[in-house]
């Protein structure tokens, strides 16, 4: 072989010798970061779940506060119920010893 081909076999050696350097660099660095995707998506899966624990947890309020709610102004009807009940029988019992008292005259 002449010295040209030595040359470009040599430089084609090379070439390919960084090309395979470099390959090996890049499979490394991808699977580290292929290591980091799979820890960060379990951390955001513990995220996620917690997220769903305060949600049901705030759903369990929100209904347990609707409730309280609902009996809270069921008593409050029934007691204005009641009170609106005696002002009236108040009403009309002095009404009636008023008529009385006229008609006694």
């Amino acid at each position: 072989m002449d010295t040209a081909e030595w040359i470009i076999v040599a430089i084609l050696s090379l070439t390919l010798f960084v090309f395979l350097i470099l390959g090996i660099l890049l499979l490394t660095k991808l699977l580290d970061l292929s290591r980091d995707a799979k820890h960060l998506m379990k951390q955001l899966n513990r995220i996620a779940n917690k997220g769903n624990t305060i949600i049901d947890d705030a759903k369990d309020t929100v209904a347990g506060v609707k409730s309280a709610a609902t009996s809270t102004s069921k008593a409050v009807k029934k007691d204005i119920t009641a009170t609106t009940g005696a002002i009236k029988d108040a009403v009309v019992s002095a009404v009636e010893k008023k008529v009385n008292e006229k008609t006694k005259k």
